[in-house]
């Protein structure tokens, strides 16, 4: 064989490893759709156990209320996440109603929370609005309603 046609094999070869290299690799697969609701359920959980030390700590602060509010658009951020988890995503082996029941908790605390985080920086204005809305029966909510999901993914 002449220079030429080594040239070409030598040629061919590296543009033929990749491509050799690439088909025999298994590609990682996405994580299923129930294992993305389980981890958004235990995030989710995890900031609601969070929750009340953070209130408890916003006593001794300078503006109590101020602190209060920040930790409930903090919580209410991270139940926006779980409930859009909830919202967008397909393929979840739970019941439909199991999935709407916790969407439902979900979002209801995440609005609510989001309003108290905007009540204004005064005690009044904070009571007010939290006096129409029961903070703690609606994380307790949502954390049964969590658990009753994960409990019914994959059955």
């Amino acid at each position: 064989m002449n220079r030429a046609g080594l040239r070409t094999i030598r040629r061919s070869w590296w543009v033929l490893v990749p491509l050799v290299v690439a088909s025999c690799s298994t590609p990682s697969s996405p994580p299923s759709a129930d294992a993305t609701l389980k981890s958004a359920g235990a995030a989710v959980t995890a900031a609601t156990h969070r929750y009340p030390a953070m209130v408890r700590l916003c006593k001794a602060a300078s503006s109590p209320v101020v602190c209060v509010e920040a930790a409930d658009r903090t919580l209410g951020g991270r139940v926006h996440t779980y409930a859009n988890v909830l919202a967008v995503g397909h393929g979840f082996s739970a019941s439909p109603a199991d999935l709407t029941a916790a969407r439902n908790a979900a979002q209801t605390l995440a609005n609510s929370l989001e309003i108290l985080g905007d009540a204004q920086p005064t005690q009044a204005n904070y009571d007010q609005v939290r006096n129409t809305f029961d903070v703690n029966a609606a994380i307790a909510h949502l954390q049964a309603t969590v658990t009753e999901l994960d409990g019914a993914l994959g059955h």
